[in-house]
């Protein structure tokens, strides 16, 4: 599985970034004109270090000319933090608007990983991306979004979902996307595109996939499970899918 350089680890609570990144860094310092001058230097963050790690982190980035970030999340609040365990969303927010707004990296790319959870403020949160593209223009520091439709495991799909949420889901998505297809780029425009459409037309999340209604057990059993050891609560974080989660 791949791991992001500043995997988070806890120590004493408190998450941190992993000594691997600080020592590539400073690896890459001490090369000055040994490295290209047309490097790009492209770091995969969680963003959910302290506020003095992340303080450390972009003052050691200062010093890189073509710097991109990459990093995580397709949801709002408290159903980003149910996706993602251990998430501060709002933290999240702060810090990749402080990245922008110290102009650290070049670029920051956020991927969002297409779930069946996400699907209920993944239009609310493209929405959040458009307008940290509006900062984007004062800070000069752009923001772009791909969305990656998961497939494995089946049952955290989209296509698990019963065909009424699909289609309000995807209802959701068409209408961000005509509100504001102006302020995307064409890449993002094309994901969001494939997304209505996979929402629409496909059935299955891949070849050999068990039956939806398979699926959707192991949908019910392994959230379940998940509230209980995590100490969370899914109807109530995901009222419309909670509702149909509920009669699973």
């Amino acid at each position: 599985m791949h791991k992001s350089l500043d995997e988070l680890r806890i120590t004493g609570g408190e998450p941190m970034m992993s000594p691997n990144l600080w020592r590539l860094l400073d690896w890459i310092e001490t090369q000055g004109d040994k490295m290209n001058p047309h490097m790009i230097l492209a770091i995969n963050s969680n963003l959910g270090a302290k506020a003095d790690i992340i303080n450390r982190f972009k003052e050691k980035l200062k010093k890189f000319n073509r710097f991109e970030l990459y990093t995580s999340n397709e949801a709002t609040f408290e159903q980003a933090e149910y996706i993602r365990d251990g998430l501060d969303y709002t933290q999240w927010y702060i810090n990749v608007l402080n990245m922008m707004a110290d102009k650290i990296p070049k670029v920051i790319h956020n991927m969002c990983t297409i779930n069946a959870l996400c699907l209920e403020s993944l239009a609310e949160f493209l929405e959040k991306i458009v307008f940290l593209k509006s900062a984007s223009k004062v800070y000069e520091t752009p923001i772009n979004y791909t969305l990656n439709i998961l497939r494995f495991p089946s049952f955290q799909s989209p296509l698990v979902l019963p065909d009424d949420l699909r289609n309000k889901f995807k209802s959701d998505i068409e209408k961000f996307l005509k509100n504001n297809k102006q302020y995307l780029e064409e890449m993002e425009v094309n994901h969001t595109q494939r997304l209505i459409d996979y929402l629409d037309v496909v059935k299955t999340p891949h070849a050999g996939a068990a039956e939806r209604e398979k699926l959707q057990r192991d949908f019910k059993i392994f959230y379940s499970q998940y509230d209980k050891r995590r100490g969370k609560d899914f109807e109530k974080t995901f009222p419309i899918i909670g509702e149909w989660y509920r009669g699973i």
